[in-house]
């Protein structure tokens, strides 16, 4: 039996390093720059407690996470992305768990495919193309760290109501609680496995006597409840508001257009699991306005209609195909609450569980070779593991990822935005302009305004720079960034004091962002205040004890000062912090 599960964790193992190994020498994208590289909380591990009143409660293991790869990492991210696909294994080895288990309830009188097919379903979910956006994007391990916790939640409760041992019984709720507990203090998601234990109650339970673990099960979830909504701060107010839309520029949100909206996403959502192609980290949404408008808002309606009917009729004959159809709506519900974002695809890497559970079950049913099933999967198999492979690809670097994107919304004036601003690092300028200015036709907003200063900064053109980063700071006076910018600008005009203005006001909008200081020490160099300079690269050693960089500037102007033993003394810090330093 030890032969067994070592033969085929190796093989997982084998095939997701196939896949994903390449995503280790990847770098940070996107939101990774905000909550990991510009993050100031996650820099000091022993200020853990600050993180309870910085992010939301529903955020904050996978703020722990980054903080503790931080801690061993820095900005390093090959750790990070290794952390990622750790725990993407680790959602495997769940899935596969639980498919085994659900296997055994329903499937009493097992047989070598019955044993087979759990461990196919796990290879499934872990070469789905879908995941790649949970895995590889840095910021999404969010979702796949609260797939373990979710799938952990449903194995020990299924584990629980299988027992006859009180006290292990009494165990497996306990650790299926604390999973609970863990999964919504990873993201909001997990909510809905209160309603996903009914349904396995309904389903997979329909005989027995269970009137008291039902009233258990209420009463866990009504507290579930009342601490969730407590964590997120919100309330029922928020199915009544209207939010622009972030997922197609110029619409604005309704209520009832966000729900109808949904209902063309749950199509979008089963077309990628059934056909992974047209992938996009930023989908161009239109929003819906009526059944008809567009006509799949009304066909949207009528698949989760039908799938309700379909879990209703086959929960008893087929009460697998019934669990899986049941888990991808439960699942999905989440995204009825209304926001500005109506599609991410790193929502698929849970559902996914169930739509894979209900598809190999159905295939088992329908395919009467055993063999030829077999064959069939690992067909599949391969074949998503190839596209996930392609796709990954995409992930390589902030350039293939924006190309990317605006290959698949060529109109959407974010995508546009951010390849313009990656063209603007890699020093491209008339190219960074056109896709910013395109960006601000579309849709204006600061930050294009911001970037695109940037860029007229560094061709010169410092009128038009002034006039954008002014515009920006105009559109969002509480945006601390662009007063950094601005400053850069006045810097390279030596106008000092507006350059010291504005460093002092994105202080004071974020006094715990560690560049601000560095900027502000490095000008007071500039103009001969060493002890300014010193006082606030100090603030920024203190946000962040593992800046090599600070120190080194540090050093140096201990060096400019006549100080060379506290000069040396930093030297050797940044060296031992980053033993590739040349210096001592």
């Amino acid at each position: 039996m030890a032969a067994y599960y070592l033969l085929r964790w190796s093989a997982l193992i084998f095939i997701g390093l196939l896949i994903y190994a390449q995503t280790f020498q990847y770098g940070f994208v996107f939101d990774d720059h905000i909550f990991i590289a510009a993050n100031p909380f996650i820099k000091n591990f022993s200020n853990f407690h600050v993180m309870w009143y910085a992010f939301p409660l529903t955020r904050l293991v996978g703020m722990y996470s980054f903080a503790l790869n931080y801690h061993f990492n820095q900005l390093h991210p090959q750790g990070y992305h290794i952390f990622n696909f750790i725990v993407h294994l680790a959602a495997t080895g769940m899935v596969w768990a639980l498919a085994g288990l659900l296997f055994k309830i329903t499937k009493p009188s097992e047989d070598q495919l019955t044993k087979e097919l759990p461990f196919i379903i796990a290879v499934l979910f872990l070469v789905h193309p879908c995941q790649t956006q949970a895995v590889t994007y840095i910021t999404q391990r969010f979702e796949s760290m609260a797939t373990v916790f979710y799938l952990g939640t449903m194995y020990f409760y299924l584990r629980a109501r299988l027992s006859t041992q009180v006290v292990y019984k009494g165990l497996l709720f306990g650790l299926a609680g604390l999973t609970a507990i863990l999964g919504i203090l990873t993201k909001e998601v997990v909510i809905t496995v209160v309603g996903m234990i009914f349904v396995a109650e309904w389903i997979i339970f329909p005989k027995k006597d269970k009137k008291k673990e039902l009233f258990i099960l209420a009463a866990s979830g009504v507290l579930m409840y009342a601490a969730f909504t407590k964590m997120v701060h919100t309330d029922l107010g928020i199915f009544l508001k209207s939010v622009p839309s972030e997922s197609h520029d110029g619409d604005v949100l309704t209520p009832a257009h966000y729900l109808l909206t949904q209902m063309r996403v749950f199509l979008t959502f089963l077309r990628l699991l059934v056909l992974p192609i047209h992938q996009n980290l930023d989908y161009d949404y239109p929003a819906s306005t009526g059944f008809l408008h567009p006509p799949l808002t009304l066909i949207g309606s009528g698949a989760i209609a039908g799938i309700i009917f379909l879990i209703i009729k086959l929960r008893h004959k087929f009460p697998l195909i019934a669990f899986g159809m049941a888990w991808v709506l439960i699942t999905f519900s989440i995204n009825l609450v209304p926001r500005s974002n109506v599609i991410f695809e790193h929502k698929l890497y849970l559902i996914s569980f169930g739509f894979i559970l209900a598809m190999v079950t159905a295939l088992s049913l329908l395919v009467s070779n055993r063999g030829t099933l077999v064959r069939i999967l690992w067909c599949m198999a391969v074949v998503l593991a190839f596209v996930s492979f392609n796709r990954n690809k995409v992930w390589a670097d902030e350039l293939t990822l924006w190309e990317d994107c605006v290959k698949e919304s060529p109109n959407k004036s974010r995508v546009n935005a951010n390849l313009g601003r990656v063209y603007g690092s890699m020093g491209k300028l008339n190219e960074a302009v056109y896709y910013l200015s395109r960006a601000i036709a579309i849709s204006p907003d600061n930050i294009s305004y911001e970037n695109r200063g940037i860029i007229y900064s560094q061709e010169g053109r410092n009128d038009l720079a002034l006039e954008d980063l002014d515009r920006s700071i105009a559109m969002d006076p509480g945006y601390f960034s662009t007063y950094i910018k601005r400053s850069w600008l006045y810097q390279s005009q030596h106008d000092y004091q507006e350059a010291l203005a504005d460093l002092a006001r994105a202080i004071q909008l974020e006094p715990d962002f560690e560049d601000a200081y560095i900027e502000r020490g490095m000008l007071w160099v500039q103009i001969g205040q060493y002890q300014k300079a010193l006082e606030d690269l100090q603030r920024a050693l203190d946000i962040d004890p593992y800046n090599y960089n600070v120190l080194l500037k540090q050093g140096e102007i201990y060096e400019a000062i006549g100080r060379h033993d506290l000069a040396s003394e930093d030297f050797l810090r940044a060296k031992a912090l980053e033993p590739t330093l040349n210096r001592l």
